[in-house]
């Protein structure tokens, strides 16, 4: 091989990472795509597209298949069904949204490695479901578990911790004590304790979120005016 050979291959392989690069940049679904099956983009294009109704029977025909294949019990199954509940709901479908719900759930608490952020995203939809249905009390319920996996363990400084493993465990309270995931938790548990007229519980819940929303979003912040506002408008 020339060195005029070699040249050419060298500087075509960089133009390929560079075209590759500026791809992911731009589009960066074309290689997320890439390893999608036809079945899970015409389910992206459906959804993108308001078609749950299309989506529909597609999701059932994936799940069917990781069932089949003895797969039912994966994080994969478990997106499945979530995403099938998101399409129930957007259909109004409150049964089959939150039957699907479960059924992810379900799934995630058989998982021995599972991220507890989705675990809490479930349980915070099945709550709002709830609610949605008049059902406070198991919406409660529902909220309170997510608001428990969300938080994790949040307690102060051990004596045990060194100073790394310290540090880093007080980032780790910090980001899931203030992120609006948590924020919209403790809005939501306080507005319920306030229909029951439970007003210290209500005002725990809504200074929570207040003393979160000012560091996540600044305390001029709309989101953290309106938290201000619940406690202003709070019955004694």
């Amino acid at each position: 091989m020339t060195n005029r050979q070699s040249n050419i291959i060298f500087y075509g392989v960089i133009a390929l990472v560079i075209y590759g690069l500026g791809v992911n940049h731009f589009y960066p679904e074309f290689f997320e795509n890439l390893s999608k099956s036809k079945e899970e983009i015409s389910i992206q294009e459906a959804v993108a597209q308001g078609e749950h109704t299309k989506a529909l029977p597609i999701y059932q025909q994936l799940v069917d298949k990781r069932i089949s294949d003895n797969d039912e019990n994966t994080i994969e199954t478990a997106d499945l069904y979530e995403g099938m509940a998101g399409s129930y709901a957007q259909l109004d479908n409150k049964v089959e949204e939150k039957a699907h719900y479960l059924k992810s759930l379900n799934i995630k608490l058989q998982l021995k490695k599972v991220n507890s952020y989705s675990v809490a995203s479930t349980y915070f939809k099945l709550g709002v479901n709830a609610e949605d249905d008049k059902q406070f009390d198991q919406a409660q319920s529902y909220l309170e578990q997510s608001l428990a996996k969300r938080l994790g363990d949040t307690v102060a400084i051990s004596e045990d911790e060194g100073v790394f493993e310290g540090y880093q465990n007080t980032q780790l309270r910090y980001k899931r004590l203030n992120n609006p995931d948590t924020i919209a938790t403790f809005i939501k548990l306080g507005a319920l304790h306030e229909m029951k007229q439970e007003y210290p519980v209500t005002k725990d819940y809504y200074e929570r979120a207040l003393a979160a929303s000012k560091l996540t979003f600044g305390e001029d912040n709309e989101k953290t005016l309106e938290i201000m506002e619940l406690l202003k408008q709070l019955t004694p």
